[in-house]
């Protein structure tokens, strides 16, 4: 067989969490694939074009989701990887109708930081696109006022994890 199972897998130690803290938004082409170097799943080296960034969207706890799916077709002999992120924003406006527009019309390149500091990078070969969102006043006083966004994208691995020492070279000044 060509592709030889090569570890198992422990049960580990309690110390997880879910959850998002914040999410950080760039258009794909601001970051080249000659800028990325990657090794067994981790990124240790990314850089963004000269005079571009990501920028910070700051998540309420328990309020993102994002996740990273096989998808594998036996019939055809396929296999790649869907990942989906998921947040709310508050508070409707006409800067965030704006922003939103923006995000919808481009090819994005996203890091998710997720609850446990741990960077994952979505659409590094083929980008991540915002295909849905929705503005809502809400109805009752409770319910929320703002956006509800959802970006997809799929690639032929896993997301790779970013080493978090590189994060803060990546990012706009807020």
């Amino acid at each position: 067989m060509a592709c030889d199972i090569v570890q198992g897998y422990e049960i580990l130690c309690r110390d997880s969490v879910g959850g998002i803290k914040e999410v950080y938004i760039t258009e794909f082409e601001n970051v080249p694939q000659a800028n990325i170097t990657a090794a067994s799943g981790v990124i240790s080296a990314i850089s963004c074009n000269s005079g571009t960034k990501f920028y910070t969207y700051q998540l309420e706890r328990e309020n993102a989701q994002y996740d990273n799916n096989q998808v594998g077709s036996l019939e055809n002999g396929t296999n790649f990887w869907e990942s989906t992120l998921t947040f709310t924003m508050k508070k409707m406006s006409a800067s965030m109708k704006n922003s939103l527009r923006v995000l919808s019309e481009n090819r994005l390149m996203v890091i998710v930081k997720d609850a446990n500091d741990v960077y994952w990078l979505m659409g590094q070969t083929r980008g991540v696109d915002l295909l849905s969102s929705t503005m809502t006043s809400g109805r009752a006083m409770g319910d929320l006022n703002g956006a509800t966004l959802t970006f997809t994208g799929k690639e032929p691995a896993f997301d790779n994890q970013v080493t978090s020492s590189l994060i803060s070279a990546l990012l706009t000044e807020a």
